[in-house]
């Protein structure tokens, strides 16, 4: 049932973030940062993560605390700013007519692609909230998604799998709905020195995940292995380095990305003819 007040209560909250925002972009603005995203410059951005021993114990990408990590005004975070330079100018994927299921969807990025009007966009979340996330988001069980096989030209769940207990499950219906050719950024946390991924099923208390995941909401801390649990899905793999695969951005320096994180890109099989 539609109720005046929590719907007054969620617009008011979102023109007072707005505000903030404005205003925090404004005490941060300079040019020695850039954020793709939005476009806006800073002298610094904002510092995001945790400083846990495990996550320097076991070198964990994607994890830990760094000082340029948060925009001060879409609040995009490092591994958005990556993925949205990966899509812009490493790929033809805003200049093509495309279908995008979006898990999980980030302030930043979910903005720029309901604005875009050759992408069929889907964003869903397993619990819509009313203020992180819009109204207007879809919920979907990654589990079970409740759209047809074979529909999306992209999907982007972007540090979502360490969450769930059964992330084959989740690989095989990113890759069942995905189109023949179509292509998946599954970007997780990873180790640098774990060869094979650690997780423990009897390791369920918010404090023990904290201490031996690295978060208190993770259930995995995915190793070198990674790109062989997706292969197992069916999927080619492609592991897209900064310093290898990036052709068209001379520095990424100024928009304040993670040098060591690396872009898995997923890519379902073109179908062959039977003989």
């Amino acid at each position: 049932m539609f109720s005046i007040k929590k719907y007054v209560s969620t617009n008011t909250g979102r023109v007072l973030k707005t505000f903030y925002l404005t205003l925090r972009g404004l005490y941060y603005r300079g040019n020695r940062l850039t954020c793709p995203i939005c476009g806006h410059s800073f002298r610094k951005m904002l510092p995001g993560g945790f400083d846990l021993p495990v996550i320097r114990e076991k070198h964990i990408v994607g994890a830990g605390r760094r000082e340029n990590d948060i925009c001060p005004y879409c609040q995009s975070t490092d591994r958005d700013r990556l993925i949205y330079i990966y899509l812009k100018y490493e790929t033809v994927f805003f200049k093509r007519q495309n279908t995008l299921l979006h898990i999980a969807p980030e302030p930043s990025l979910y903005t720029v692609f309901k604005k875009t009007k050759n992408i069929d966009y889907h964003p869903a979340t397993k619990y819509a909230e009313g203020f992180y996330y819009s109204s207007k988001i879809e919920t979907a069980d990654l589990l079970d998604l409740h759209f047809e096989e074979e529909i999306f030209d992209w999907v982007i769940c972007n540090h979502v799998l360490e969450h769930i207990p059964d992330d084959v499950r989740a690989m095989q219906e990113i890759f069942r709905v995905l189109k023949p050719g179509g292509k998946a950024l599954l970007q997780v946390p990873y180790s640098l020195k774990l060869a094979k991924t650690f997780e423990n099923n009897s390791i369920v208390s918010k404090a023990d995940r904290e201490k031996f995941f690295g978060q208190f909401d993770h259930v995995r801390i995915y190793g070198s292995d990674y790109p062989k649990r997706l292969e197992k899905t069916g999927f080619i793999v492609h592991k897209i380095s900064q310093q290898h695969n990036f052709k068209h951005i001379d520095s990424l320096n100024k928009y304040a990305v993670n040098p060591e994180e690396m872009l898995f890109v997923c890519e379902k099989p073109l179908k062959r003819n039977k003989l």
